[in-house]
């Protein structure tokens, strides 16, 4: 599963300034997630984060998505 193009809202985060922030998914890594917004883009880590994925209101826990989806695919 990839959220990459979604919108989504960080509402767990290791990093405290980044819970609330919302935006598109732009890309992601192994490690992270960039999400775009108006004024600029952030980096957020997976571990110890959730986003909540804006229409289908679909929770994703970023510990399940740690690894690029390529290396998930065959995954579980």
């Amino acid at each position: 599963m990839s959220i990459v193009g979604e919108h989504v809202t960080v509402v767990a985060s290791t990093d405290p300034t980044k819970v609330g922030r919302a935006g598109k998914v732009l890309t992601e890594s192994a490690k992270t997630f960039v999400i775009g917004f108006r004024d600029g883009k952030i980096r957020v880590e997976k571990k110890g984060a959730a986003f909540l994925v804006s229409g289908s209101g679909r929770m994703v826990n970023g510990d399940d998505v740690i690894g690029r989806p390529e290396e998930r695919l065959g995954a579980k």
